[in-house]
């Protein structure tokens, strides 16, 4: 009585619809708003103040504890994929027979949309572990799961790994050509989904011709950057958006307006994490009239370090003074928000960088224990235009890198770089636009693994923070570092272990180098 039987699900095609739509889940469990597991808490752009309430807080320890990713604990595993890809499978094996009877088009498309989530799946997979073990819709078929030959089963290279994807998406793509859907079922997966993945994908694969040219079909499809870098999160219909996951109370709402909205909001439980100086650094100050580099060794910015700054500091950031919920953010001491002392053996949420997240927030939220119906973004251009913009310079091309790169600097109405000769500086300015453009939005981790950068970065480094001390009219504000341990991130962890079940399960499986 759990589930519904062949019979009812292939019975016609709303049947099957809402059979395909049960896959989508695989996005929303994905959406780092609903998992409260922000990725950029183990960079250098985010800081948990929590370490230990539960499973999904691990950041810290990740970070600060030595070989904390083991084979056997399964922290930042996605190896678990194989469940529901299993039940993808099932559908794509069965679809053509079983649903006979229903629309040729109908079953095209939704095996169009449950090839997409499969290589979403398959897509986060080879990003953390590598090569994978491809299991499609015809594994065991030739003598069951019993099958010897197809439970002990050789990882694909990662070249090959990603090569799967790729040719997947683009048959997605192709599937979806010219579909529609109508308006109630707007978040659907769509060509334009399938394009913006495999802009994603070709990046992470190094195929930097198909990242332009899959960009280049999103601008066909009409695609653009909204004027309004805000609006982009509080308006799920922007035109920038090209796969929203989407919430609806009461049953489907995720939590972090209580879990990430700022300490004196909610009492002993907000305030998980806050961005730290590192990111909020990184956004330009106006200086007559262009907007140039913060300093905290210039007397001018250090006074008043929030006033002027481009406008995608205020749509991200909470910091001291800014207005939210009918009151001002206190972070000084004795204040509502006040910062703390980061202390790795507590447990207790708070203020540790002086900053709260407001992407993603939702001001006046009436009761935060009922969840939140923020919507999280899976892809949309504004990242679209960054991949272009380094697969551009990755050929040599600088002056359409330098032209995408300009595209996203103008919306948020800051100066143009000026366009340099070296791929050293224009990666300089790539990572820094990524950093503040993508805040909170789960790549500048993936970013500095696939660059190769984290152990740069990360390692050996501690993150900062603000303190704000004095009182009103008179405060005083002090760059301060956080963290009493060094950061740590070892050459292995650019390839997360394969999990020991497997090994133990599949002889053929091999372990990820220097695991």
């Amino acid at each position: 009585m759990d589930r519904y039987s062949d019979g009812v699900a292939w019975r016609n095609e709303k049947n099957m619809d809402m059979y395909v739509k049960g896959f989508y889940a695989g996005l929303r469990d994905k959406a780092d708003i609903y998992t409260n597991t922000f990725s950029d808490g183990l960079s250098d752009l985010f800081k948990y103040s929590v370490n230990n309430l539960n499973a999904v807080t691990f950041q810290n320890k990740t970070l600060l504890q030595e070989n904390y990713i083991t084979a056997n604990n399964g922290v930042l595993s996605e190896w678990g994929n194989y469940g529901r890809i299993k039940s993808l499978n099932e559908f794509l094996l069965n679809v053509d027979e079983k649903g006979a009877d229903i629309d040729e088009n109908a079953r095209s498309i939704r095996k169009a949309e449950v090839r997409f989530l499969r290589a979403f799946l398959y897509y986060r997979m080879i990003r953390n572990h590598g090569g994978v073990i491809l299991r499609l819709e015809d594994s065991g078929l030739d003598g069951g799961l019993d099958n010897e030959k197809d439970i002990n089963k050789k990882r694909e290279t990662e070249a090959d790994s990603w090569a799967f994807v790729i040719q997947e998406l683009q048959e997605v793509a192709t599937a979806l050509k010219g579909h529609s859907w109508s308006a109630s079922d707007y978040g659907r997966i769509t060509e334009g989904a399938a394009q913006a993945l495999l802009c994603r994908v070709a990046l992470y694969a190094k195929q930097y011709p198909l990242v332009i040219q899959s960009g280049k079909r999103l601008e066909e499809l009409g695609y653009s950057l909204d004027n309004s870098y805000e609006q982009v999160f509080k308006n799920a219909q922007s035109k920038e958006i090209i796969l929203p996951v989407l919430f609806e109370a009461p049953e489907y709402v995720h939590f972090v307006d209580r879990y990430f909205a700022p300490s004196g909001d909610v009492a002993n439980r907000g305030g998980w994490g806050g961005p730290t100086e590192e990111l909020v650094s990184l956004y330009q100050i106006k200086s007559g009239d262009k907007f140039v580099d913060f300093s905290w060794s210039n007397a001018e910015h250090k006074a008043a370090p929030y006033v002027n700054r481009e406008p995608r500091f205020y749509a991200s950031i909470l910091y001291h003074g800014a207005n939210w919920n009918n009151r001002q953010i206190q972070v000084n001491a004795g204040g509502r928000d006040a910062f703390m002392v980061y202390d790795e053996n507590s447990n207790t949420p708070g203020n540790v960088t002086g900053y709260f997240m407001r992407k993603f927030l939702t001001e006046g939220n009436p009761d935060v224990d009922l969840g939140s119906t923020s919507f999280w973004i899976e892809l949309r251009m504004g990242e679209v235009f960054l991949n272009m913009a380094e697969a551009y310079a990755q050929t040599d091309d600088f002056s359409n890198a330098y032209s995408y790169l300009n595209k996203i600097r103008s919306r948020a109405t800051v100066s143009p770089r000026p366009s340099g000769s070296t791929l050293s500086v224009f990666m300089d300015y790539l990572a820094k636009e990524r950093m503040v453009e993508l805040a909170f939005e789960g790549h500048r981790y993936w970013d500095l693994r696939r660059w190769k950068k984290a152990i740069e970065v990360i390692d050996g480094k501690r993150a900062s923070g603000v303190q704000v001390a004095g009182a009103a009219g008179d405060y005083t504000f002090n760059r301060v570092t956080i963290e009493n341990t060094d950061r740590y991130f070892p050459d292995r962890y650019y390839l997360i272990p394969v999990p020991q079940s497997e090994l133990a399960n599949n002889s053929e499986a091999l372990q990820n180098d220097k695991w």
